[in-house]
C-alpha cells in the first residue's frame, strides 16, 4: 500500500471500502486510541504533564476523523450516504461492529466502480 493510498484509506471521504478492509482499519485505529488511554497512567515529570493532554486530545481528534471517514466509505460500499457515518459519534464501537457485517454492494454503485478505491 502506498502512502497515497494509505491516507486515503484514512483521511478520504469518497470511495468505497469493503468489509476487510474496513474491519483491519478499523482494528488498527482502536488498537492506537487504546494504547494512548493507557499510556494516560504513567507517572511522568511535570514537563511533559504539562503538554499531555493537548497531545493527547490531539490524537483523538486525529483518530476520531479517520473513523468517520472509514464508516462513510463503508456505507458508500452498500450505497447509503457518509452522512450516516454522524451515528459513529453516539455509538462508537457498536457501530463500528454493525458495519462491518453487511455486505457491500457487488459491481459499481453511484459512490464508485469499485471497492477499496477513490471514486
Amino acid at each position: 500500500m502506498s502512502f497515497q493510498q494509505a491516507l486515503w484509506a484514512f483521511f478520504g471521504f469518497n470511495g468505497r471500502l469493503s468489509r476487510q478492509a474496513f474491519a483491519l482499519a478499523g482494528a488498527l485505529l482502536y488498537v492506537i486510541r487504546f494504547y494512548a488511554v493507557s499510556r494516560l497512567d504513567l507517572r511522568m515529570d511535570q514537563n511533559i504533564l504539562e503538554q499531555l493532554p493537548s497531545m493527547f486530545l490531539m490524537v483523538m481528534g486525529v483518530l476520531f476523523v479517520s473513523h468517520l471517514a472509514l464508516a462513510a466509505k463503508r456505507l458508500h460500499d452498500f450505497g447509503r450516504t457518509g452522512w450516516y457515518s454522524v451515528f459513529f459519534i453516539i455509538g462508537d464501537i457498536v457501530v463500528f461492529l454493525i458495519l462491518c457485517l453487511p455486505q457491500g454492494t457487488q459491481g459499481p454503485n453511484r459512490y464508485g466502480r469499485e471497492t477499496n478505491a477513490p471514486a
